[in-house]
């Protein structure tokens, strides 16, 4: 069963991408997708230039690095992410130059579909729809076949508006990126998912759409979690893939529109990926809209810039469902961070499960989440598995949905990293 909660987003939906005034000290982490951190590729005192690599994937699942500005590379050290995770990190005294490296723009046409994974590989492109993925690891098929490719224009998340925008205003950009993507994955058809409340996207697209033949749009329902990626497949497709198996098994690929538009600025312009759109929303904001930011930049400058204060306030990187407390407002923005949201500081007061079964009801992967916090509470770690909270994506519908509001995500996240420690201790 899905959800349909309140979207607030009529405060930022209609809003133009805007630009954010650079930041004088930008502090780019070096890990910045799932896995490992890229190793830096200059050293401290080095000047750079705007697009430079700085940072060389490192062993599997790794993507690079690149200056989002010209400058001075002032320290490269262990440095924390929004949510406190330390993590190497360089920092870029900003020259305000804009001294951009050199590069040679190729007619995507002519490329093979190896060169273009390459320019995908080469420009650290990640999924950014949340799971940050190497988008080029995911364009390897290994011989798989792909006859659906699935572009995730639903951005279910309440109060996230950057996608429409990006959907509105680069219409064109974002389908020869799909046009890009295609010439390596030769799709049969292009569905392209809107939700019900943004139907009026299908205007927008009405024009590109007959050079675009393989494109279609489909309207889903408002509802949550639509935008996970079985869920995307099952509501386009009508099957459920089986946990085990990957989209690609059966020919499906399942794509982010910002990712796409990524896509095309690696391939046809030769840019890096360096900075993306978010969203600025929230009761507790002054200022709302959608933005366009540099991946590096502190959360506290954007706040500065707009004349906004966290203090007494809950700042949430992210969506309100899977996004992530801010705890350090000095950390910055990465290719990953879809919005920022501003709520008022309340208490919420936590009971016991009364065994309603209503996190069972809601939870897209048939899980029990009930049995997660259980578990974590009495400190039986090793037990998680069997319940298979691998499988969980984190949606949060199970602790929105909860009349108790037993603290169901906390338990998963934290349980998750027990599981970690202890396949680690195993080894």
């Amino acid at each position: 069963m899905r959800m349909h909660i309140f979207s607030m987003k009529g405060m930022t939906k209609k809003e133009k991408i805007r630009q954010i005034k650079d930041a004088p000290v930008l502090y780019v982490p070096l890990l910045q997708q799932i896995g490992q951190a890229a190793l830096p590729t200059v050293s401290v005192g080095e000047k750079v230039k705007k697009y430079q690599l700085i940072g060389q994937a490192h062993k599997g699942l790794s993507a690079n690095i690149h200056a989002p500005v010209s400058g001075v590379v002032q320290a490269i050290e262990d440095y924390p992410l929004a949510d406190g995770t330390a993590v190497p990190t360089l920092f870029i005294k900003n020259d305000f130059k804009e001294t951009e490296e050199e590069r040679t723009i190729f007619r995507w046409e002519e490329l093979s579909p190896d060169e273009i994974i390459g320019l995908i590989r080469e420009a650290g492109i990640v999924g950014e729809g949340g799971a940050q993925f190497p988008t080029s690891l995911k364009y390897t098929l290994d011989g798989k076949r792909i006859h659906t490719l699935i572009v995730n224009g639903t951005e279910c998340e309440p109060y996230l508006t950057a996608d429409y925008a990006l959907m509105e205003q680069h219409t064109g950009e974002l389908l020869e990126g799909i046009r890009i993507i295609n010439k390596v994955l030769q799709a049969e058809q292009i569905v392209i998912t809107l939700e019900e409340q943004n139907k009026e996207l299908v205007k927008v697209f009405a024009p590109f759409l007959p050079e675009n033949p393989l494109v279609r749009l489909q309207i889903l329902p408002n509802e949550y979690p639509q935008g996970g990626e079985l869920q995307l497949i099952q509501s386009v497709l009508g099957f459920e893939l089986p946990r085990n198996q990957l989209p690609r098994d059966r020919g499906v690929l399942v794509n982010n529109v910002g990712t796409i538009y990524s896509v095309y600025q690696a391939v046809a312009r030769r840019i890096p990926l360096v900075s993306r759109f978010i969203t600025l929303s929230g009761e507790e904001s002054l200022h709302y809209g959608n933005y366009e930011v540099k991946v590096g930049t502190p959360i506290s400058h954007l706040l500065e810039e707009l004349h906004l204060s966290a203090e007494g306030k809950i700042l949430v990187l992210g969506g309100p469902m899977m996004g992530k407390f801010v705890e350090y407002p000095d950390a910055s923005f990465v290719k990953g961070s879809s919005g920022l949201l501003l709520f008022r500081k309340q208490v919420v007061e936590r009971q016991n499960c009364i065994s309603c079964g209503y996190c069972v009801e809601v939870c897209p992967m048939h899980l029990m989440p009930m049995k997660f916090e259980e578990i974590y509470r009495t400190g039986k770690f090793f037990k998680l598995e069997k319940y298979q909270l691998s499988n969980c994506i984190e949606c949060a519908a199970c602790e929105y949905i909860c009349p108790s509001n037993v603290p169901l995500i906390q338990s998963i996240k934290e349980g998750k990293k027990k599981i970690k420690e202890l396949a680690h201790a195993i080894r």
